[in-house]
């Protein structure tokens, strides 16, 4: 069977999960103009990486069960998406706590991210 077979919410969802998975990988790419280095030591893409590479992959996940249990009726078990779902929660979160630590080094008093005194 084609993705047209199962109407215009399948190829959709599949350019939508391409987008998300080629955006993952994108986080990781060198870029030495980021602002600042991510949790790896090195300037990415994306200075928010690993922690976005979580994000798209695991948005990703959530398009592609959806594209596959709802639109395509792919009768599977359920604990395979949500097993892989779960197994990007948890470096989601790991991520984002180590890379608000990091960033914390990279916060000067100059910066629109500083907490303002009142009274100036």
């Amino acid at each position: 069977m084609n993705a047209k077979a199962y109407g215009p919410a399948y190829p959709a969802l599949l350019g939508l999960s391409a987008i998300l998975a080629l955006g993952a990988i994108l986080t990781l790419v060198p870029n030495p103009g980021a602002p600042w280095p991510n949790i790896f030591g090195y300037r990415s893409l994306c200075p928010f990486a690993p922690g976005a590479t979580f994000a798209c992959a695991l948005l990703a996940a959530i398009t592609c069960s959806i594209r596959a249990r709802l639109v395509k009726r792919v009768p599977s078990p359920l604990f395979v998406p949500v097993a892989a779902i779960v197994l990007l929660v948890g470096p989601l979160i790991w991520s984002t706590v180590a890379w608000a630590g990091e960033k914390a080094k990279y916060v000067d008093a100059t910066s629109a991210a500083s907490a303002v005194k009142v009274g100036e």
